[in-house]
Order: C-alpha cells, then sequence, then structure tokens
C-alpha cells in the first residue's frame, strides 16, 4: 500500500509538473504577439463535421422534424439566394446531413440561411425521436441547405492546420443569432444595451415568448444587427447613440499594450462598404471613445495593412483581422474556399514574419450562420452560448494534432489576452471563460513554418 502510495504522490507531482511547463504564468510565457483571425458565419459541423477523432456528425443520430412534430421523409428542397428551390441539388435528398460537395464546389455561392437570436434558439429543439437539434430545418428559412457539410477538399488549409496543430472541438458563439452581438462581444464580453429608445424591439406575448421578431430585445440588448452610428453605414437600421462599455482595447491601452482592429475596407473612406467593409462587422464603429479622438480611431486600420505590419515589424501585440467581405466566407456573398484560400495567405504571411517564433494566432468563426452543427450550446446566461463554430489554435508553441475537448467561446480569446499581460476582466463572462491553455506545451522547443496548401 505503502509503494502505490508513493508511486501515485509521484504521478501527482509529475502531472503538476508538467503542467506548470505547459501553461507559465501569462508574462513568462514565449508569446509576444496574438492575434484573431475572425471568419463568417460556419458551424463546426458544416466545415469540421467527419474531421477524423472530433466530435462530428458521426454521432447526429436523430432526425429533422417539421413544425407539426413529424419527421420529414425526405429533407425540404434546399433554396437558392433567391429564396427558390436551388436546381443544383435534388428534390429527396434524404432526412440526414449530406455532402454539399456532391453538389456545388468550394468557391460556388449558396443561401444565406438565417441566423437569427430567437430563430437559433428556436433550431436547437428536439425531433420527433427527442434528439436535440431535430428543429433545426423547420425553423430556419433555407430548406434543406443547412444540414450540408464540406470536407478537407473545400477546406484544405484549415484541415493542414488542424493536422498540425490544434483543432478546438467545444469552441462556441458566444451570443446566439448573428454577426454584431458577436463582434461586439469579442471586444467587450458584453451585450450592448440600447436603454430606452423603443426602435426597432421584438415583441413579447403574454407568456414571455416572442410574437414579433426584431433586432433589439424587449428589454433593449441589441440581439441581431443594428449598424453603427458612426458612417461609414450600410442598413437603415441604425444604433442611435454610441456606446461607452470598457473593450479589451481600453484594458490593453491601460498597461500600455499595443492592439489594433484590422478591418477589409477601411481605408476607403466614405466608399468603405463598397471596397468590403461590413459595419456591423466593425466593433469599434460603435465606440465613443474610439471613434471620436485621433487616439481611438488610430486603433483601426484596413485589413490590407496587416500584411506590410508583419513585414516592416509594426505588428501590434494583439491584432483582430476581419478580411474584406468577399473573403470572409459569409455564405451568399462570399465562399468557403474564398475564405479558406484568405485564411492560408494570412497565416503563411505570419509563418515567413519575424513575430513567428513568438505569436499565437487563433482562428475562428463569429458565428454558425445558420449551418447545422448537432451538439446542443451549453446555456451560460440567456444570451448563449450559441452554435458551435470552427477554431484552430496555430502557434511555435501549440501542441502537435491534437484535437482540444475544453468548452469555449469569444469570451476564451479575452481570457487569453488577459492571461497573457496580467489585465483584469471585463464582465462576469471572461473572468469565468477558460483560455484554451490546453492547446500550448510552452516546454517544447518552437516549431518552424510549415508549408500549406
Amino acid at each position: 500500500m505503502l509503494r502505490v502510495l508513493c508511486a501515485a504522490a509521484l504521478a501527482a507531482l509529475l502531472a503538476a509538473c508538467a503542467a506548470i511547463g505547459a501553461s507559465p504564468r501569462g508574462e513568462r510565457a514565449p508569446i509576444d504577439h496574438v492575434v484573431v483571425l475572425f471568419m463568417e458565419n460556419r458551424s463546426f459541423d458544416h466545415l469540421f463535421g467527419i474531421y477524423p477523432g472530433a466530435d462530428g456528425l458521426a454521432n447526429y443520430k436523430g432526425k429533422q422534424t417539421d413544425k407539426n412534430g413529424v419527421a420529414y421523409a425526405t429533407l425540404p428542397q434546399p433554396l437558392g439566394r433567391d429564396g427558390k428551390p436551388d436546381p443544383r441539388f435534388p428534390t429527396d435528398l434524404p432526412n440526414a446531413p449530406f455532402p454539399m460537395l456532391r453538389f456545388v464546389q468550394p468557391f460556388d455561392l449558396t443561401n444565406n440561411p438565417v441566423h437569427r437570436f430567437y430563430h437559433m434558439q428556436r433550431q436547437y429543439g428536439a425531433g420527433a425521436d427527442g434528439v436535440p437539434m431535430g428543429t433545426w430545418v423547420a425553423e430556419g428559412a433555407s430548406g434543406g441547405i443547412t444540414l450540408g457539410h464540406y470536407d478537407r477538399a473545400a477546406s484544405p488549409v484549415q484541415w493542414r492546420l488542424a493536422d498540425e496543430f490544434v483543432l478546438l472541438d467545444r469552441y462556441f458563439q458566444s451570443i446566439h443569432g448573428g454577426s454584431f452581438a458577436n463582434h461586439y462581444f469579442l471586444v467587450t464580453a458584453a451585450v450592448a444595451n440600447v436603454g430606452d429608445d423603443p426602435d426597432h424591439r421584438a415583441v413579447a406575448g403574454p407568456d414571455g415568448s416572442i410574437v414579433k421578431d426584431g433586432e433589439v430585445s424587449p428589454d433593449g440588448f441589441i440581439v441581431n444587427n443594428l449598424d453603427p452610428p458612426y458612417p461609414p453605414q450600410r442598413l437603415k437600421t441604425v444604433v442611435k447613440q454610441p456606446f461607452t462599455q470598457p473593450t479589451i482595447g481600453d484594458r490593453l491601452d491601460a498597461k500600455g499594450v499595443s492592439w489594433r482592429w484590422y478591418a477589409g475596407g477601411w481605408s476607403a473612406g466614405k466608399d468603405a462598404v463598397a471596397a468590403g467593409l461590413m459595419p456591423h462587422h466593425n466593433p469599434l464603429q460603435y465606440v465613443k471613445r474610439v471613434m471620436e479622438t485621433p487616439a481611438g480611431r488610430a486603433h483601426i486600420a484596413d485589413a490590407a495593412d496587416f500584411p506590410a505590419a508583419l513585414r516592416d515589424g509594426t505588428l501590434p501585440a494583439v491584432a483582430f483581422v476581419k478580411p474584406h467581405a468577399p473573403r470572409n466566407a459569409h455564405p451568399a456573398y462570399s465562399t468557403v474556399g474564398a475564405g479558406d484560400r484568405w485564411i492560408g495567405e494570412t497565416v503563411t504571411a505570419i509563418m515567413a514574419s519575424r513575430h513567428w517564433p513568438r505569436t499565437a494566432v487563433v482562428i475562428t468563426y463569429d458565428e454558425g450562420g445558420g449551418w447545422f452543427d448537432h451538439v446542443r450550446p451549453p446555456a451560460v446566461d440567456r444570451f448563449g452560448l450559441g452554435t458551435r463554430v470552427p477554431a484552430l489554435i496555430v502557434s511555435p508553441y501549440a501542441r502537435r494534432g491534437v484535437i482540444a475537448h475544453g468548452q469555449y467561446d469569444h469570451a476564451s480569446v479575452l481570457k487569453l489576452i488577459e492571461w497573457r499581460w496580467d489585465l483584469a476582466p471585463l464582465t462576469a463572462r471572461d473572468r469565468d471563460a477558460a483560455a484554451f491553455l490546453e492547446a500550448f506545451d510552452f516546454a517544447q522547443p518552437p516549431r518552424p513554418p510549415i508549408t500549406l496548401p
């Protein structure tokens, strides 16, 4: 018994030492740069559902159910971008996830499935067989196309990065629904509130259920998309007053740590939207302290400027990079292939730069875009978590070919930055989040760059 106890104690001591080596104090970590590549509107199962070893579509045993609770005999006809049946897809798809590449190619445009706050939560419901996520098609607006998934041939860069670095298969969007709320959360760990502004609100019935959809919850939280109060703007629905919530930029400024948001199209000024800027994808356009001072606006640059920062040594310690609209992977106006190619070009440039030996790259998607995912999101508060999305950790200190199974969301990106530079959390959400440190082994020698497809 004594030998058993001693062996157990020794094993525990060795494990503790290994953990210390893998996760030192943040300021001692060999990471000087955190780069976040923030893509658009793809779920985990949609891109990685058949990746070997991941929690993927093989674990989904359910059937999609119509609004009367009856399982579909075959999936409803997939719809195209015009809302009409898409002739590229058959009319008798089995009631199950299906491979997209049988019918469309990686650079082919597709429908943009609904991905609104209240719709998305209804999609999590159980089908007739009791399996969660069974009302995905019925609560969508694109027919059966939402159950389509891609494979390595569509995303060769991201699959190669998963082979060589770390794939997170339990990373969720932070807020149910679409883009703005998740972009804003990425810099504030919060949901924006318009106060007593009565416009654009959803309407709740006596039992609290939503009887009329809106961009804003009945109590004033922006849960769908409103454009910023500062130009350039695209939507007719805009926020009337800028926000003053603290951002991760405020925390970094207070510590003298450099940072920048690289927004595709930003340098085109009043023509930025035509140049590829989506204003509701730029959360800093909603922030008073950023937009109303020269020093604040200096924290926004064009995504086209990011490669130059890598080359000339001006890369900030924290960089958020949002590609121009045609390359951000958003359905309807971008593609899986375009997004994957941009990721490949950008990661290759990072690896070729002087900064690579001390950089951590986080590649993820703002939200699932209405594409099916079989994992029911855990509830952390009334706003999320939402759909599971792809996430990759690429770094000289990333573990090799690992699928990490810890629970993460966009708050985890903030937590990693806060851990590295010893910053106070912004809200309870980033305070309680995990920082995916399981993805790193800081005791290993830094890995050299790899060649991407």
